[in-house]
């Protein structure tokens, strides 16, 4: 027998090669339970992939899937449009975490272990260390909505229906990418949504979903079918006067091939821009396990965000800017004690002020919504 160790996440996990004897009792592999979990998520976020010497890659979108038999496969996004697919064996799955030990990428030889955080069918984040093709290999990622985190929009007793016309761009795993030219968004009182978008041959493309998340400018929708496909994924809305849509950004899989929504929609006249503010800025707010955070925006950009929780020691966490994401809201990183890592995304889309709000993530706490003054 062989027993091989693989660090993950700070936990040693034994690998066996065979079955281990106790005595007269023989534990046996446990697929058939685990098949009656079988894995379906996805989400849109922020990432980071290492592999050896390679630059590191930037993730915006990841999906996990697993078989009856208990066969799992990671479908990366990377921001440069390319995907990654990783191969594997789900071996636990309980209680909104799965692990699953990777076998290949493609052609190549993979070892390790991903760690699957999930909330129903929504991704919460994956974090993964192993080999590939021999290289070392480094994986984190995290939504980047704190919707999850959040109870579903209250159903509301109107119906909301938003239209544009515009130019984008559908595009689907294996199939040559289709412009678009119109788009529409419904939804109903009781969170049914349908989103539509016309290509430019004329062809309707429709996805099912439900809305988790509803404010002023945005709208967000968990994707669950397109006709009599199965589709997982987010989409995110957002929209303006008139019930115009302003863009449109999503990712998933339809059929289990990844498929990817930019659209703009056609403005006929933009708001006037709020005053823009040189003061310092706070925005205060508080995770769910007790700490307390003041983020701090100096001249439009944070630079810190201070951390009290009582009978610990207080800390500092030092942002820098790391990009805008598809809505143009910048996004900051940093991290706590040097150890975890924290997200702060700007919602005053780089002019904070009194009035507007920053989300605040930290691996493994979740999200939580601050308020500016």
């Amino acid at each position: 027998m062989q027993i091989r160790s693989v660090l993950a996440c700070g936990a040693a996990l034994a690998v066996l090669s065979a079955p281990v004897v106790v005595g007269t009792a023989v534990l046996l592999p446990t697929s058939t339970a685990i098949a009656q979990q079988a894995l379906n998520v996805a989400g849109e976020g922020e990432g980071a992939l290492s592999i050896g010497s390679r630059p590191r890659q930037t993730v915006v979108f990841a999906s996990v899937a697993s078989s009856a038999n208990g066969q799992a496969e990671i479908a990366l996004r990377l921001a440069d449009g390319n995907l990654q697919r990783w191969n594997g064996r789900l071996v636990s799955n309980r209680g909104g975490e799965a692990r699953i030990n990777l076998t290949n990428a493609g052609m190549a030889d993979a070892t390790g272990t991903v760690t699957v955080r999930f909330q129903g069918n929504r991704l919460i984040s994956l974090v993964g260390n192993g080999t590939i093709d021999s290289q070392p290999m480094s994986l984190r990622f995290t939504i980047g909505d704190d919707s999850v985190s959040r109870p579903p929009t209250p159903p509301t007793s109107t119906t909301t229906n938003l239209a544009s016309s515009g130019t984008g761009v559908f595009g689907l795993q294996g199939r040559p990418n289709r412009n678009i030219n119109f788009a529409s968004v419904t939804v109903q009182p009781n969170g049914n949504a349908e989103l539509s978008i016309r290509l430019s041959d004329g062809n309707l493309v429709r996805f099912g979903g439900q809305q988790t998340r509803k404010d002023a400018t945005d709208i967000v929708l968990n994707l669950t079918s397109s006709g009599n496909a199965d589709a997982r994924g987010t989409a995110n809305i957002r929209y303006g006067m008139n019930n115009s849509i302003v863009s449109i950004n999503s990712n998933g899989t339809l059929d289990n091939q990844p498929f990817f929504i930019q659209f703009t929609g056609q403005q006929t006249s933009q708001p006037v821009p709020p005053p823009t503010t040189n003061a310092t800025v706070f925005c205060t707010g508080q995770m769910g396990n007790g700490w307390r955070y003041r983020a701090e925006a100096v001249n439009r950009r944070f630079t810190q965000i201070r951390w009290e929780r009582s009978g610990a020691q207080p800390t500092v966490t030092t942002l820098r800017f790391y990009r805008n994401n598809a809505q143009g809201e910048p996004i900051y990183r940093g991290a706590f004690r040097a150890a975890t890592e924290v997200t702060l995304i700007d919602l005053g889309k780089g002019n904070p002020r009194p009035g507007t709000q920053v989300s605040v993530g930290v691996e493994e706490w979740g999200w939580s919504r601050g308020n500016c003054r």
